[in-house]
């Protein structure tokens, strides 16, 4: 009986002593002071809109949309814009600030001016339908109102009744900022992408009267070629001024991160830290955001481990966990055969110097099918799937012919580094099953087999 009643108060015992142990650690870290390197952390939020003086080597752009937005001070419709370049070179952020300042004017000139911003690619489905759905959800939002519409069971010209009638009761003026508008693909059944029509549909709404609001459109794309893929009315009726924008080198990267220094205590970043954060951003392509991201990263890894200065090491720790994790999320939802392409073009590509032709990535694709024991699919099916994965920004593709005796083919060329890629495949089945050098060899003799 004693020895009953010593083990349940020794089992009782333990769950008191880990429940005080639990309750303890989250107590110190809730109620302990905050330690923390960061002054503003909103600073070095990409998403943040900052005001327009902190935005530099962006002046040329900066005047264009400033000049384009004026007009809606003086009670016409801006002109749609299309601003076109690389990630992360300042296209949204631009507009937004712009468009900020833009309403601040107008309300003291008693003018109702507002913006919408909807980003496509963030979106679980690229339909004509759920663009509209959320157009209209944001539109009213920002007009205060219940939007009352639901996803499904309503159809897409409700929708857009719907969308036109809040515009046309609540806003003398309303900028639609479209970004990444090339991902709005809708299905592949129908004639022509969702975003073409899309497009159709906003830049006739004033002239068929659907609303007395001066309605224009801010179209962001990193791909401006997708306008070679509009309908024929679509392409009569949408006339944007085009804006473009470059990468940006290490010295602006430089300038653009000491712009945002305040995000972070006096002495909580050490010597050099900016300089080596953009060091890794101008080999991203001069990507800005990036650039940002990783110089936050590095500061919350500093939190974590209870240090007040951001060092080189954690600059050097936080990109390499930065890198593995954004390809991680874009091929984590990819479809086996669709892993199976992209692991192909990624051998064939650290072999060939980062590029990758279609023909020899076939090969090897049928070499892991045979070995997994998967069906083949065609050539075209592979293609298919890299250019799906294109969209996500992993890689980019062109026709070429010359060289191969197949005429016109697809290379493949890689915006992720293509180790970060193979490394968070080959963490994964059946790609941890492969003997990779095997494969580097089947693609050496298929590249030197396709030069002859």
């Amino acid at each position: 009986m004693n020895t009953n009643d010593r083990d349940t108060t020794g089992d009782g015992g333990d769950e008191d002593l880990l429940q005080d142990a639990e309750t303890s650690i989250v107590d110190d870290i809730l109620d302990g002071e905050s330690k923390t390197v960061f002054q503003n952390k909103q600073l070095v939020d990409p998403n943040t809109i900052v005001d327009h003086d902190r935005i530099y080597g962006r002046d040329e752009q900066l005047a264009a949309e400033a000049r384009a937005f004026r007009d809606t001070l003086d009670g016409e419709r801006p002109p749609d814009l299309l601003l076109y370049g690389p990630s992360g070179t300042g296209k949204s952020l631009t507009v937004n600030a712009v468009a900020e300042k833009v309403k601040d004017r107008a309300r003291q000139s008693s003018i109702d001016f507002d913006f919408v911003s909807v980003n496509f690619k963030m979106m679980e489905s690229h339909t004509l339908d759920r663009a509209v759905w959320k157009l209209g959800h944001q539109t009213a939002k920002k007009a205060g109102v219940a939007w009352e519409i639901p996803r499904k069971g309503v159809s897409t010209d409700a929708k857009y009744v719907r969308l036109y009638e809040i515009v046309d009761e609540h806003f003398d003026s309303l900028v639609f900022i479209l970004d990444e508008i090339d991902t709005l693909t809708g299905r592949t059944t129908e004639p022509e992408p969702a975003y073409s029509r899309l497009l159709y549909s906003l830049s006739r709404v004033m002239a068929e009267q659907h609303v007395e609001t001066l309605i224009s459109t801010v179209v962001i794309t990193n791909h401006p070629k997708f306008r070679e893929n509009v309908d024929s009315r679509t392409d009569s009726s949408y006339n944007p001024t085009g804006i473009h924008f470059s990468d940006y080198d290490a010295d602006e990267l430089i300038e653009i991160l000491t712009r945002r220094r305040d995000a972070f205590k006096e002495d909580a970043l050490d010597e050099g830290v900016i300089e080596l954060v953009a060091a890794y951003g101008a080999k991203n392509e001069g990507d800005a955001r990036r650039s940002i991201d990783l110089l936050r990263d590095a500061g919350e890894l500093a939190n974590q481990h209870g240090d007040s200065v951001v060092t080189a090491e954690h600059v050097h720790r936080a990109n390499d966990s930065v890198l593995k994790n954004r390809v991680l999320e874009i091929v984590d939802g990819m479809t086996v055969q669709k892993k199976l392409s992209l692991y192909a073009a990624a051998i064939v590509a650290e072999v060939n110097g980062g590029v990758a032709p279609s023909p020899v990535v076939y090969s090897i694709y049928q070499v892991l099918c045979n070995h997994t024991s998967r069906d083949i699919y065609t050539q075209e099916t592979v293609n298919s799937h890299l250019n799906k994965a294109g969209t996500y920004g992993v890689l980019e593709s062109n026709r070429t012919s010359g060289g191969f005796k197949r005429g016109v083919y697809l290379r493949f060329a890689f915006s992720e580094p293509v180790e970060a890629v193979l490394d968070t495949l080959e963490d994964d089945t059946p790609f941890d099953e492969f003997d990779s050098s095997k494969l580097r060899s089947a693609a050496k003799r298929s590249l030197a087999n396709s030069s002859r």
